[in-house]
C-alpha cells in the first residue's frame, strides 16, 4: 500500500467514525398557539355551565358562549387556511371547537380534523371520540337519530328537565363505542338521566334561593 493511500485512509477513518449510524429522528411540529388558546378558552368557558342557576342564565350564558364559539371557529379556519395545524393536538384542539359549531358544515369539519390527527397519533382515544361525537352532531343537524349516543338533548323547560338520547337503533354496537372510546350506551343513557337530575337540581335551587 502506497503511502499517499495509507496517509488518505487515516484522514477518512475519524470522519467515518463520527457519521452517526442512524438519522435523528425530526423533531416533532410545535402546537400552534392560536389554536390551543382557543381550545383552552373553549374548556374553561363551558366548566361554568354548571354555575348557571336559572333559566335566564342559562339563556344569557348560551348566548354569550356562541358569540365566543363563532370567533373561535375563525381562528381554527384561520389556521386552517394557512396551514398552520400541524400536530395531533393542533387536529384535536380544532376540531374541538369545530364540534361546537352550530351548523352541519362546522360538525363535517371537526369529523375530518379528528381523522387527520387520528392518522398522527391512532392511539389518541380523544381524536377517535371526536369523531364519534362530531358525527353524532352532524345527523342531529339533519334531524337523524344519532348513532353513537354522544349527545344528550336537554329541555330545561321541561318540568323536570329532561335529557335524551335520540339514537338509531343498530348503528352501531357497543363495541364500535368501545373502539371510538365511548361508553356502553346502557351507561351513556344513565349519564343522560343523571344530567337532567342535576339539571333540576340546579334549577331548584335557584328558585329557592330567590325566595
Amino acid at each position: 500500500m502506497s503511502r499517499s493511500l495509507l496517509f488518505s485512509l487515516c484522514l477518512a477513518l475519524p470522519a467515518l467514525f463520527s457519521v452517526p449510524l442512524h438519522a435523528a429522528a425530526p423533531a416533532a411540529p410545535a402546537d400552534d398557539p392560536q389554536v390551543a388558546a382557543a381550545y383552552a378558552a373553549d374548556q374553561r368557558e363551558r366548566a361554568d355551565l354548571a354555575k348557571q342557576t336559572s333559566k335566564d342564565a342559562l339563556r344569557s350564558f348560551a348566548e354569550r358562549l356562541a358569540t365566543a364559539d363563532a370567533a373561535r371557529r375563525r381562528v381554527v379556519m384561520d389556521a386552517l387556511r394557512d396551514g398552520r395545524l400541524r400536530s395531533a393536538a393542533d387536529y384535536r384542539h380544532a376540531a374541538t371547537v369545530m364540534q361546537h359549531g352550530q351548523a352541519a358544515d362546522d360538525y363535517a369539519l371537526a369529523h375530518a380534523l379528528a381523522t387527520m390527527g387520528s392518522a398522527l397519533a391512532p392511539d389518541d382515544r380523544d381524536l377517535r371520540w371526536l369523531a364519534a361525537a362530531a358525527t353524532d352532531r352532524w345527523l342531529l343537524a339533519h334531524r337523524q337519530p344519532q348513532w353513537y349516543g354522544t349527545q344528550p338533548v336537554c329541555d330545561a323547560r321541561a318540568d323536570p328537565p329532561v335529557c335524551r338520547l335520540d339514537v338509531a337503533e343498530g348503528a352501531v354496537d357497543d363495541a364500535a363505542r368501545t373502539a371510538a372510546g365511548i361508553a356502553p350506551l346502557a351507561e351513556l343513557e344513565a349519564q343522560a338521566d343523571a344530567r337532567a337530575r342535576q339539571l333540576g337540581e340546579q334549577l331548584r335551587g335557584a328558585k329557592a334561593a330567590a325566595r
